[in-house]
């Protein structure tokens, strides 16, 4: 009978061993290393928004249990302490882990985002970290603002003040992001070429107009400046225009 309660008792579970080990990543994979905003399709730059779908995977495995989350992290350059994106990779089998995003970054920031992933199990014990790096550059030619007119270029107010910039592009117009202008108080207008915004006449031919009621004006020359955005961010040379006031 002492024998059974014996043996009974080596089956009974032991304490938790005091050494578990934490998870392990290898075997990391990522897509793409390097995209060239000045070649993204344009269903890719949205709003001034480059959008970058990411691919990556990575094999996380526990050898004392089951790996309980990985996670990953996307990080702007020069950004420590913040992540633009965090996410957790969905298990395939076999310990890979794998996740889809979509970096989205304003048109212009380019430089090398840091992707960074680790694992955690259900001791709460971290893994070691695999990191990869997305490069963003631009390899085109900034677009060119080649003169701006001033409709009229002396105004009384009251009255309507149209300012038309002719830009152009060494990759196309379709290539032009955005034209903006700064007005002589500091604040900043968007300019159209779509051939109805604000009465520019047509759309498309690298004319980029805006249009202001002026009720009433500070009597002198007032100076408005001008810059182009292409898609992968490369900004024109600043052109000023002169108005003068009555």
């Amino acid at each position: 009978m002492l024998l059974a309660v014996i043996a009974g008792c080596d089956t009974a579970p032991g304490p938790e061993p005091l050494d578990r080990r934490p998870p392990v990543l290898s075997d990391f994979a990522y897509a793409p290393r390097e995209v060239d905003l000045g070649t993204l399709p344009p269903e890719q730059i949205v709003g001034g928004e480059v959008q970058v779908p990411i691919t990556f995977s990575v094999v996380a495995q526990d050898p004392d249990g089951p790996v309980a989350e990985v996670t990953y992290l996307i990080k702007a350059p020069l950004e420590v302490d913040r992540a633009l994106e965090v996410g957790t990779m969905a298990a395939v089998g076999e310990g890979r882990y794998e996740a889809t995003t979509t970096l989205r970054v304003p048109v212009g920031e380019i430089g090398d985002y840091a992707l960074i992933v680790y694992a955690v199990d259900a001791d709460a014990q971290l893994s070691n970290q695999v990191r990869g790096t997305v490069a963003l550059f631009s390899s085109g030619e900034a677009p060119v603002i080649e003169g701006v007119e001033a409709i009229p270029d002396t105004l009384r107010p009251p009255g309507e003040l149209v300012l038309i910039a002719t830009v152009s592009d060494p990759d196309g117009l379709e290539n032009i992001a955005q034209v903006v202008g700064r007005a002589p108080a500091g604040f900043v207008f968007q300019m159209f070429d779509d051939g109805q915004s604000q009465g520019d006449a047509a759309a498309g031919d690298g004319r980029f107009t805006a249009r202001f009621d002026v009720p009433s004006a500070t009597p002198g020359v007032q100076t408005f400046s001008f810059q182009a955005t292409d898609r992968s961010g490369l900004k024109s040379a600043v052109v000023t225009k002169d108005v003068v006031i009555e």
